[in-house]
């Protein structure tokens, strides 16, 4: 049974209220009745949806883990077309790109950073195979730091994007960061 168009709407006023919100603040220090009030709704009216403002983004978190994952399964022997999903994903979703920002959820970033984790980990086994240094008790490969260091500078480069307007074209940033890799 689908959604009625009135909750529809509705959801679409509470979503865009999140992200107008999470430009000025943090996710934590956004309160319900802030968040009735900049979508202009009644608090009542925003019960009727969510039971509160982590239950609103527990539920868009869940669709959006949902839909990230079909992505990443989707092109998983496909590099480029998984991070151009992500950057026409950002650009159609704002209350994604605000919840990437550092006023955002820590869930959506952690989320995120351990898909690209996964498929430029795979990516990395190529390059570096398993050569390991060994420090100590701690026996880290190349790989490993690899994956890592790569995985946060592709992450800050989301993040740069979103806070400067998403300018560049998906295709331009995908490339860019492919670049990186080579």
């Amino acid at each position: 049974m689908s959604e009625s168009n009135k909750r529809r709407k509705t959801k679409k006023l509470i979503e865009q209220a999140m992200v107008n919100l999470l430009m000025q603040e943090s996710f934590d220090h956004i309160t319900t009745v802030k968040l009735a009030e900049t979508a202009n709704i009644s608090r009542s009216s925003f019960y009727t949806h969510y039971k509160d403002k982590y239950d609103m983004i527990e539920r868009y978190q869940q669709s959006l883990f949902n839909q990230l994952e079909f992505v990443f399964e989707k092109h998983s022997e496909d590099k480029r077309q998984a991070i151009l999903e992500v950057f026409d994903f950002l650009e159609q979703e704002p209350l994604l790109s605000a919840l990437l920002s550092d006023n955002g959820t820590r869930e959506i970033r952690m989320f995120l950073r351990h898909k690209f984790q996964n498929m430029l980990g795979e990516d990395l086994q190529e390059r570096f195979g398993n050569r390991a240094y060994t420090s100590g008790e701690f026996n880290i490969t190349e790989r490993e730091y690899s994956t890592v260091y790569l995985t946060n500078a592709f992450f800050g480069v989301f993040q740069m994007w979103i806070s400067r307007g998403k300018k560049e074209s998906p295709e331009q940033m995908t490339d860019f960061l492919l670049k990186m890799l080579d």
